[in-house]
């Protein structure tokens, strides 16, 4: 993971509806184009292989990063580091940049984010619906969508176990920008069951909708179990 620290002069500078959409601006030009085209599935859905998270409040702006390929994080670091972070006009006074691996994982992990489901309104299709985790549609659209990114990204179906299964979630959602766009996601806490490759799919690369749009980032929650034992 890619851990940038920023800080930006402007106390409150009423940009962040725009922060997701130039931090995704940013990889893109970072990266090769394959990556802005993303990966096709056989039913023609396109999946992304990487996905981030952004905080920011006052004058800090905290950016996460997850990609697949590693080699992508290492490359996202040093242009951070040669060139600078780059939003758009945003002017950036610091910023800070650590790689931070992962802790090794096993068949069964618990992870905690907002994740966001969508569905038609039924209506003229233009609108849609956000879901909440605890019902059975979310939780099967995310099901079939994790497994279509596996056959998407690494070009074969997956064939282990998946068990994806909320276990808590917040009452209240939080409402997401970007660009001109609204989104609506809950914070839940998953357990998931399946085979190493698959969390890692998950964990580098989220999970449901808009997830390089700065939603679906799920972060492991078991180191913070055993710190409290």
């Amino acid at each position: 993971m890619v851990i940038v620290h920023a800080k930006i002069p402007t106390y409150n500078l009423p940009v962040w509806r725009s922060l997701p959409k130039l931090f995704q601006s940013f990889v893109y030009t970072t990266l090769d184009d394959k990556e802005h085209e993303g990966y096709k599935h056989p039913n023609g859905k396109v999946f992304k292989s990487m996905n981030f998270k952004l905080r920011y409040y006052g004058h800090d702006l905290d950016i996460y990063y997850n990609a697949l390929d590693k080699e992508h994080e290492k490359r996202i670091a040093q242009e951070i580091l040669l060139n600078g972070l780059k939003l758009g006009a945003i002017h950036i006074a610091s910023s800070q940049v650590e790689l931070q691996r992962r802790e090794a994982i096993g068949e069964t992990i618990k992870v905690g984010g907002f994740v966001a489901v969508g569905i038609k309104d039924g209506k003229m299709g233009k609108n849609k619906i956000y879901i909440e985790p605890k019902t059975d549609k979310f939780q099967e659209i995310i099901h079939n969508n994790i497994l279509q990114k596996y056959e998407a990204l690494f070009g074969e179906p997956y064939v282990g176990k998946l068990v994806i299964k909320p276990i808590h979630q917040k009452p209240n959602p939080k409402i997401f920008h970007y660009s001109q766009g609204v989104i609506k996601a809950w914070y839940a806490i998953y357990q998931i069951q399946a085979d190493k490759k698959m969390l890692e799919l998950i964990l580098d690369t989220g999970m449901g909708e808009k997830t390089m749009q700065g939603l679906g980032f799920v972060e492991a929650i078991i180191r913070k179990e055993k710190q409290t034992q």
